[in-house]
């Protein structure tokens, strides 16, 4: 059953019990009114009757003028009168208006036992009044038919009316329904039209923003993509210029002091060829440096086997060896127990990408590493006295480190330092940490 039936539904219950409610209490105020009107009609036949008595002599208050009072109750809607002998016989009878029989069921409820007023006469009879229940009963019976009719009707436009407003007011959650699926297939312009009561238009804004959010994650998601690709291009090119500009002059010369050193032993020039074997060490001993230094960019063991600061400073000595006219300085950790890998790996990352970005970009001279440690969160600031300002549009590098930072619930703040150069603040909180551990 649809939401618009199911309201509709409950209404028109409430308006049915209401009503029912109504005609319930106006029938007991039916039959408290019938026992007063019926109670008052006898109460004046008694009154009519004692003042015949009353005015009519004594000899006479019998026969005839007995048969003539109790015909002055003829056509009466209320009361019927009757002259009863001493032994039980009836010598007179009214008769009252004629009147239409409610159903049974309806006398049944609104009937209430009246006793009938017996006045005895001069002559020893008996004058009887009798509650007549047709007459009213037939009245309250065509009052409550217009009643019911009119609560019927009540009932049947209200439900109606209802449906119709409630149509109108619901269109606009229609509509959204139409749009919801298209946003879930990925049609993140689809809007849903901001009309209706106020709370519907709120939701319709709602999923609108929501629609324009999660475009906006989409093409994140494509630029972080891209950020990706570009990277794994990067690095390649990386690696293929230290394998084609330290590696390989390297395998060349110990290939060429092989072959030499082959030679001479060939010649019996033992002396010699041991030299060239001893230079064939040295290449192999600095390509394994090499080696290990690209293994460090793509996979920090350091940081694995010795810890977050071991591997901070492995990236500052690479740095330095590299660039030997920038001064570095590191401040890190004295306890790092606590930290989990996968806040190590982050603030890792984020002192890396930062590292390079101020050797390549920065234009420094003095670069400054410092990991502290606070109850709550552990921060990285990375700092330079480069002239660098805040990119019109954050690059990939910046752009990959907010997102790992969000990611592992942290705050990454990058922009101008106080006093000139370029800082880079990366707070995480240390419920990672406690998560991994539990």
């Amino acid at each position: 059953m649809s939401l618009r039936a199911r309201i509709v539904a409950a209404i028109a219950l409430v308006l049915v019990l209401g009503s029912g409610l109504g005609l319930a209490l106006a029938g007991w105020h039916a039959r408290q009114w019938l026992r007063e009107e019926l109670t008052s009609a006898q109460m004046s036949g008694e009154l009519a009757v004692r003042r015949a008595y009353a005015e009519a002599p004594r000899a006479s208050a019998s026969g005839a003028d007995l048969g003539a009072l109790i015909a002055t109750f003829d056509g009466n809607r209320h009361v019927q009168a009757a002259l009863v002998a001493a032994d039980g016989r009836v010598l007179a009878l009214s008769h009252p208006a004629p009147a239409t029989s409610p159903p049974a069921w309806f006398a049944a409820l609104l009937r209430e036992r009246i006793a009938p007023l017996k006045l005895p006469t001069p002559a020893g009879q008996t004058v009887v009044l009798a509650p007549v229940y047709a007459n009213d009963m037939a009245a309250v019976w065509a009052e409550f038919q217009d009643l019911g009719l009119v609560l019927a009707l009540s009932c049947v436009g209200g439900a109606a009316l209802v449906y119709v407003v409630l149509g109108r007011a619901l269109r606009p959650l229609k509509a959204i329904g139409e749009v919801l699926p298209r946003i879930g297939a990925g049609d993140y312009d689809a809007e849903a039209p901001v009309e209706g009561p106020p709370e519907l238009g709120r939701l319709a804004r709602g999923v609108n923003e929501m629609a324009r959010r999660l475009g906006a994650m989409r093409e994140r998601n494509r630029s972080l993509e891209a950020q990706i690709l570009k990277l794994q291009d990067e690095e390649r090119a990386d690696i293929a210029r230290d394998l084609h500009d330290d590696i390989g002059p390297q395998l060349f010369a110990a290939n060429v002091d092989a072959a030499m050193a082959a030679s001479l032993i060939s010649e019996g020039r033992q002396d010699e060829a041991l030299t060239q074997v001893r230079s064939i060490q040295a290449a192999i001993a600095h390509i394994q440096r090499l080696v290990r230094d690209i293994l460090g960019r793509l996979r920090p063991t350091t940081l694995a086997e010795l810890g977050l600061s071991a591997a901070v400073l492995d990236l500052v000595a690479f740095w330095r060896a590299r660039q030997p006219g920038i001064a570095f300085e590191a401040r890190l950790l004295d306890d790092e127990t606590g930290l989990g890998e996968a806040l190590q790996e982050t603030l890792y990352r984020v002192v890396q990408e930062s590292l390079s970005n101020a050797v390549r970009h920065g234009a420094a001279s003095k670069v400054g590493v410092s990991l502290e440690r606070a109850p709550d969160e552990v921060r990285a600031i990375i700092r330079n006295d480069g002239a660098a300002a805040a990119p019109a549009r954050p690059g990939l590098g910046l752009t990959g480190m907010a997102e790992r930072v969000t990611s592992a619930g942290g705050v990454l703040e990058a922009g101008p330092a106080n006093g000139g150069g370029w800082r880079v603040l990366a707070r995480l909180p240390l419920a990672i940490a406690q998560d991994e551990a539990a």
